[in-house]
């Protein structure tokens, strides 16, 4: 539920007892249990061993399909065994977060996200504020994602079409003088990709019996991968510091690779926090709000947050999956309660920018759309046109 200017003073005498988080652009908050025996929700989060993905056997694939569904339905998050990206893959990503981190901040801030139309680029520490008692969330962080006129993601090959001739600047930014930072941020994108889409077909399986239903929604998908630094949590930092606040993915599918030190947590439905520790050969995977909206809720885009508390680095980079920006999504027939009336299709792109013009008040493609009304935005502005 959104908080309100009253609710917002309710509140303020019990801070302690609530977690503010974001669900797209709206500040929320809930409750947390002071009983931390509850048992109404989940306490932990499954592991699902998908080395049967590709397997030739339906039946095989349908089972993977029956654990997902349930793993969702129950708290949103999963973990994944036998992925297939190599550990070679996971070491070099890695590496090359770190390298780039350890540059110097002139170089980093090259590739500014404010220099790009499209909200893509470098995040310097505390630029982001999930949690308005804090001064910002203690990261750094650089995303790229899905660009028609990148040659590394082929788009003449996935859509056997040209790229729209109104796109004409790339949609990711790269530091100067660092071109192996983009060499080694794509060979992990490559590994990620692919991983992803057979993810989707599986959820497709679980929601509507065919593997191939959501494929159109997802010719050349939004997609989003960010690289994430956090430093060890200062000891004299604020009460409700937060490394990265919390929040529900504004995705389809999230799919995150951690390395060994732990700082992720899950709010479960009991208002407890549940640990989402790294797990030795596992990604951990969420429910974005798209796919909640696709599954009329019946899976939820669960709140989470990191909090960096071991006193060593921390990296992780979640990889963002949603479904093309024209693409006009509905609720799956078999998530309707008996006698619901299918609610309209979602326009992809139209929500997508109504959700990051608010969520990023000071980039310059926001302020460029302050006085445009909300109903004439659109998703091409992330274009620079």
């Amino acid at each position: 539920m959104a908080m309100s200017g009253t609710e917002t003073q309710a509140v303020r005498a019990e801070q302690e007892d609530v977690v503010y988080f974001h669900a797209g652009s709206t500040t929320c908050y809930r409750k947390i249990a002071k009983d931390a025996g509850l048992k109404g929700s989940f306490t932990s989060i499954p592991v699902i061993d998908i080395s049967n993905i590709d397997s030739p056997l339906a039946g095989e694939r349908k089972s993977i399909a029956s654990e997902l569904y349930h793993a969702c339905a129950t708290s949103g998050f999963f973990y994944v065994s036998n992925h297939g990206i190599s550990e070679a893959q996971q070491k070099n990503i890695f590496d090359t977060m770190r390298a780039f981190f350890e540059l110097d901040h002139n170089t980093k801030m090259t590739a500014h996200m404010h220099k790009n139309p499209a909200m893509r680029g470098y995040e310097p520490m505390l630029e982001t504020q999930l949690d308005p008692r804090t001064k910002g969330d203690i990261k750094e962080a650089f995303t790229m994602g899905d660009c028609v006129v990148e040659a590394e993601q082929d788009y003449r090959g996935k859509t056997g079409r040209e790229p729209p001739p109104h796109i004409t600047r790339p949609q990711n930014i790269w530091p100067s003088d660092a071109p192996w930072f983009r060499d080694g941020m794509y060979r992990y994108y490559a590994a990620v990709y692919p991983l992803a889409t057979k993810l989707m077909r599986l959820f497709a399986l679980a929601l509507d019996g065919d593997e191939m239903a959501f494929d159109r929604y997802f010719k050349f998908p939004i997609t989003g991968m960010r690289a994430l630094h956090y430093p060890p949590m200062p000891p004299d930092c604020e009460t409700n510091s937060n490394g990265l606040g919390a929040h529900a993915d504004f995705s389809w599918l999230t799919l995150v690779l951690q390395d060994t030190v732990a700082g992720l947590e899950v709010l479960n439905k009991d208002g407890i926090w549940i640990d989402a520790p790294p797990k030795p050969g596992t990604l951990v995977c969420n429910v974005g709000q798209y796919l909640e909206r696709q599954s009329n809720g019946v899976f939820p885009a669960t709140i989470h947050r990191v909090r960096n508390k071991t006193g060593e680095e921390r990296y992780s980079i979640p990889f963002f999956l949603t479904p093309d920006p024209d693409a006009e999504v509905e609720v799956v027939n078999s998530c309707l309660e008996p006698g619901q009336k299918k609610p309209p299709p979602v326009n992809v792109g139209d929500l997508y920018i109504r959700r990051m013009l608010p969520a990023r008040k000071k980039h310059p493609t926001s302020v460029k759309c302050r006085d445009i009304p909300e109903e004439e935005w659109r998703y091409d502005f992330l274009y620079g046109n």
